[in-house]
């Protein structure tokens, strides 16, 4: 292996390494608990003005502080998309939030965004 490429692979070991140094949080549209009557799943739109599409199996990784996060809803019947709302979220470091809507009932198209639940992130550095 040439000197050149020697330098490039430890360049991005460190970079790695200082990568993982930081600390970091989740958001996840998809509720980690299904129990409670008349919430559902989100979609996140944005987080403080970034667009997002969220994969399913991908959360969203943002950093810690204050967030406006914007959701969609889930549609009821007669309508094709949910509404959207926003949620003022102070993040911790290393945590993952799972969000929700929390309807009334299930035929209203209004609802509340929430925190389903929150965990810590196993492995992640707080500071």
């Amino acid at each position: 292996m040439k000197t050149g490429h020697l330098l490039v692979l430890a360049a991005v070991a460190v970079a790695a390494g200082c990568a993982t140094e930081q600390s970091f949080s989740q958001l996840d549209g998809y509720r980690w608990s299904r129990i409670a009557l008349n919430t559902y799943d989100v979609i996140i739109i944005s987080v403080d003005g970034e667009h997002y599409v969220q994969n399913g199996a991908t959360p969203i990784m943002v950093p810690p502080g204050q967030h406006k996060i914007v959701v969609q809803g889930p549609p009821t019947a007669g309508f094709s998309k949910g509404e959207q709302r926003t949620l003022d979220l102070t993040v911790e470091p290393c945590t993952r939030y799972w969000l929700e809507a929390r309807k009334q009932n299930a035929v209203q198209q209004d609802f509340e965004p929430a925190v389903n639940y929150e965990e810590p992130i196993a492995g992640c550095k707080r500071g």
